[in-house]
Formats: structure tokens, C-alpha cells, sequence
């Protein structure tokens, strides 16, 4: 039988997005010019960026969320991009775990602060790849950010139960302290067949600075992605930043494509924009397409999410998505 369809599987959040003048210094004041709430976490971000692109195979939400109004609204949110949130596990009792992002407007740049909440919660029994399922693809996010996972061997045993049951496999990753990264997520990697991350987490993995001076650097980035198929990821190892996107296969195969012009009066926010590279790679990955047109999407679906504060609102049809790059122009590499 042929497989078809995404589980995506972890963390699921409230973002609280407040669009701030500037960052202050302590015991200073910055104004917020908006407020938005929605559904975010790299499992719901990149489902909803998969069905924002018009994705025509099951996608599939596993998490958890609280009983209170946050929770409430972080279910109605993800209902409201066509989730089904059915198998999202409420715990009673239990606060659902949210994030206050301040993007500021002068720079561009946002900081999180995060209540773990229910994700603390979370266990092996909540993500594990339901047995009724005949997805192809298995995502599963992200190491240090949920307790009960990162204390035992949770993640491992994840990954090992999709291999198991014959699902390519992929983890996605927060920000979190690069020391969390080089303890938590080394042990995994043997068990991913595809692996993408931005430039501060590659290079807290690996050790190989792919953005000094900010800018992208390209041949740094491939042999991160060369490192990181060395340290056990079983097909494909990408590096993406706001410069564009870097892939190495593990049959030798490299893709680099440049990011889109995007203007900066068309910038809301940026939350939320690696998980939906992330959404246009799975997209082209499960529809085999090449690695350059899965980068190009990835590059574009990043680009259209520009355009929303929240994390997925901004995402294009994946025809318009390229569309609107093609309309644009690249970056240079």
C-alpha cells in the first residue's frame, strides 16, 4: 500500500504576538502597537503551513493543551486553518502552555518568553504514531522543551516507533540554550531520515559557524549539512537562514537557493517563518520533487508568512507561493 500523508507530532503553543516599537533596556519602556493570538509550536505551524499550501494528503496533529481559555483558544485557532484537532490530548487541570513573542518592529527580530505548561506534561503515550495511520512522514519537535521527554529517552523511542512502522522521519527545533541542543539532540539524529535547521541551531550542533557576521555563509552551511549527515541523519541535511537555504544529500547531491526579495514594507512579522520553510520542504519532499524546487518552496512559503504577524496566516497556495518569488526575484548567493 502506498503512503501517503503527514503526522506531525510535539509541542503545541499560544503565541501571543505583541509587535513592539523596540526592544528596551531594563526597567525601560517599549510600546506594543498590536496584539495577536494564535496556535503556534513547530507541529502546528508547519500542519498548518502544509494545508496553507494546499497540501491533498491527511495531515495529521498530535499534543496536548490544558482545559483553560488558553487552550480554548490556541483549539479554535488551530480549527481555523482546517486542523483537526481530535487527537490533541487535553489534560485536566493543567495550564495550556503558551508563548508571549515580542517582535519589534525597527529590527525585525523577535524574543520569546514561554510558559512550558502542559508541555511539561507531555509523554511518550501522547505523540506515539497512531497505529491506524498510513502516513509517510513523521515530524516530531523539538528537544528541550518538554520535560518528561527530555528527562528519559522520549524522543528516541518516537522516532524509533515511526522507523518502525516504515514512516521517514523528521525533528524540528526551538531556540532553546545551545547546550540543551548539543546534549538533547545529537542522540537523535541517527533516527531522523531528513533534518532541517536554521543557522543558530546548526551551528550549536555542529560547532561550524555558518552565519559570522550575520550573513550566510554558504560554503560553511554546507559542511554543516555534510557534518550533520556525518553525525547520523539518514537522507537530507538543511541549513536555512534569511539569506536562503543550503541541502546536502546523502547520496552527495547539493542544492543552495537564495531567499526572496521580500520588501521590508511588506514585513509584519517573522514569527513563525522557519516552520514554514520547513512546511514547503515537507510539501515538496512527500510529493518527491527536487531538491531545489523543495528549497524553492521552502524559500517562498518562508516569505509569503512574512506577511501575517502570526505564524501561518501569510501562506500562499504553493503555486502562488512560487509565484509570488518568481514576481520578487532572489537573493543573490
Amino acid at each position: 500500500m502506498t503512503q501517503s500523508g503527514i503526522v506531525l507530532a510535539g509541542i503545541v503553543v499560544l503565541d501571543i504576538v505583541h509587535i513592539i516599537d523596540h526592544w528596551p533596556a531594563e526597567e525601560t519602556l517599549a510600546f506594543i502597537d498590536r496584539t495577536e493570538m494564535a496556535a503556534g509550536g513547530p507541529p502546528h505551524n508547519a500542519a498548518a503551513g502544509l494545508l496553507k499550501l494546499g497540501a491533498e494528503f491527511p495531515v495529521t496533529l498530535l499534543a496536548t493543551a490544558g482545559d483553560d481559555a488558553y487552550g480554548a483558544t490556541m483549539l479554535a485557532s488551530a480549527r481555523g486553518y482546517g486542523l483537526d484537532t481530535s487527537r490533541v490530548s487535553v489534560i485536566p487541570g493543567a495550564v495550556t502552555s503558551h508563548t508571549h513573542v515580542m517582535s519589534c518592529k525597527d529590527t525585525g527580530r523577535r524574543t520569546f518568553f514561554a510558559q512550558l505548561g502542559c508541555n511539561n506534561l507531555m509523554t511518550v503515550e501522547h505523540l506515539m504514531p497512531p497505529e491506524d495511520s498510513n502516513a509517510k512522514i513523521y515530524y516530531l519537535g523539538s528537544p528541550g522543551t518538554a520535560r518528561a521527554l527530555d528527562r528519559g529517552d522520549g524522543w528516541r523511542t518516537l522516532l524509533k516507533a515511526a522507523k518502525d512502522r516504515g514512516m521517514k522521519t523528521c525533528m524540528e527545533l526551538c531556540p532553546v540554550p545551545a547546550d540543551d541542543l548539543r546534549k538533547l539532540v545529537p542522540p537523535c539524529l541517527p533516527l531522523c531520515d531528513v533534518f532541517v535547521v536554521n543557522d543558530y541551531e546548526a551551528t550549536s550542533i555542529t560547532g561550524v559557524d555558518v552565519a559570522p557576521h550575520v550573513r550566510l555563509n554558504w560554503h560553511a552551511a554546507e559542511e554543516a549539512c555534510r557534518k550533520l549527515l556525518a553525525m547520523g541523519v539518514g537522507e537530507l541535511a538543511c541549513v536555512h537562514h534569511p539569506d536562503g537555504a543550503v541541502a546536502v544529500t546523502r547520496n552527495g547531491e547539493v542544492a543552495k537557493r537564495p531567499s526572496v526579495r521580500v520588501d521590508q514594507s511588506e514585513i509584519a512579522g517573522a514569527t513563525g517563518a522557519g516552520d514554514a520553510f520547513y512546511a514547503g520542504v515537507l510539501f515538496g519532499y512527500h510529493e518527491n520533487w527536487s531538491l531545489e524546487r523543495c528549497l524553492d518552496l521552502g524559500n517562498a512559503a518562508a516569505a509569503t508568512s512574512l506577511h501575517s504577524p502570526t505564524t501561518s496566516a501569510g501562506i500562499r497556495p504553493w503555486a502562488e507561493c512560487l509565484d509570488y518569488a518568481k514576481a520578487k526575484g532572489l537573493r543573490s548567493t
